[in-house]
């Protein structure tokens, strides 16, 4: 980890699937993160779009919220059937001249904000705010060269496809190899596919996707692709399903960057609001707007900048803890009686008062000294007083 700082920065991308952008994901990204990005194409920003007002993504954008780097061109597997029937593979590039910011990015909003000369205009300014980003620095050939050296290659599939057909049947003899040729590249695989897109098909319709040598292939150098995004952007990159199984060393250093955040993310949500993903589900089932977390991030913005002093081996359940209660006479509590106390309301609401308090703590005598002490919990800003306040009051739970 080095001194990688967690918290300072995320990247959310485009899932595999034909599921939507997790609007959810990047509502709890603009929470806890002192930067947010989205990479992704004119597909992504529809998409995006159809789930954030346009004004609203608009306005994130303008005041340096979230930041939209835009792929100018895109990464694939080219396939050609050979005289003999084998598939002859190569890693790939390509781009489109029709597909630019400017274009993808007025298009899109405009017709996501109505087409009237107001939505016109902001989407003009919309796509000035696009970042480009391609592919120039990604190396095809390493990715290649580390496919065809990864032993646990076939592990990393049986993997992805125990993921995206849960119901093919595993198999200890599945082979999947590549073997590199002066032409281009085969793969070696005992996978049957016409088995594999019987079953893939009644989650994903044809139209979106198949499986096959390439579309597999596309998916391991997807998860390369991380590793890309987190050296460019300088970030932790969100991960999904599919690339979680990927086994590739390099891959794993970001995936255990980014899942050494989300579980203390987990852990912290647990703590103040009784479930993990309460934030992420509470926005993409709708019982919290966007547009309502959105109201919550100035008061979220004190939490963040303290969240990013944090070291990066941290507990984020501890140092909201100790930052809580540093120099107030809860130190002084067992610890047991701390850890009930703090947590269940007793010196954490943001005031000086605490209802019931002579009867809150058994065997716990408080002087008037000790209530006095109580207000320095208050002064200054600490993290419970976003917590406790309105980062709770949108999520629905009633104060301590």
């Amino acid at each position: 980890m080095g001194e990688e700082i967690v918290f300072e920065s995320i990247v959310f991308k485009s899932p595999v699937g034909p599921v939507p952008f997790d609007i959810g994901a990047l509502a709890e990204g603009l929470l806890f993160y002192g930067r947010v990005a989205i990479v992704g194409n004119g597909a992504t920003i529809k998409d995006v779009l159809s789930q954030i007002p346009p004004f609203t993504l608009l306005s994130l954008m303008q005041d340096d919220r979230i930041e939209f780097h835009y792929l100018e061109d895109q990464n694939g597997v080219a396939t050609t059937q050979t005289a003999n029937g084998r598939s002859r593979h190569d890693l790939v590039t390509f781009s489109s001249p029709q597909h630019t910011p400017e274009n993808d990015g007025i298009e899109a909003f405009t017709v996501a904000a109505g087409g009237t000369g107001k939505a016109r205009r902001a989407a003009r300014r919309f796509a000035k705010l696009l970042h480009s980003l391609d592919h120039s620095g990604f190396d095809k050939e390493s990715v290649l060269h580390a496919l065809i050296d990864d032993p646990g290659i076939e592990g990393s599939v049986r993997q992805l496809i125990g993921v995206l057909v849960p119901d093919y049947p595993s198999s200890d003899v599945l082979r999947f190899r590549i073997e590199r040729e002066p032409d281009g590249f085969y793969v070696d695989t005992n996978l049957d596919f016409a088995r594999l897109n019987n079953l893939y098909h009644r989650i994903v319709p044809p139209t979106h996707s198949s499986l096959s040598e390439a579309y597999i292939l596309s998916l391991l150098e997807r998860a390369y692709e991380t590793t890309y995004y987190a050296g460019a952007l300088n970030s932790e990159v969100a991960v999904d399903s599919v690339e979680r199984v990927i086994q590739a060393q390099t891959v794993q250093a970001v995936i255990r960057r980014y899942e050494q955040s989300e579980s203390e993310v987990e852990k912290f949500l647990d703590l103040t609001l009784s479930d993990g993903n309460a934030i992420r589900e509470a926005v993409n089932s709708g019982a919290v707007s966007f547009t309502s977390l959105v109201e919550l991030l100035d008061s979220a913005d004190e939490f963040r900048h303290w969240l990013g002093k944090q070291p990066p081996d941290a507990s984020l359940i501890r140092a909201y803890y100790q930052e809580t209660i540093k120099d107030s006479w809860v130190e002084k509590l067992p610890a047991k009686t701390i850890r009930w106390g703090v947590f269940t309301g007793l010196g954490v609401a943001t005031g000086a008062m605490i209802a019931g308090v002579p009867g809150a703590v058994a065997g716990v005598a408080l002087s008037t000294t000790d209530f006095l002490l109580v207000g320095r919990l208050a002064e200054g800003w600490k993290p419970h007083q976003f917590v406790e306040g309105d980062f709770k009051s949108l999520f629905g739970v009633p104060p301590a």
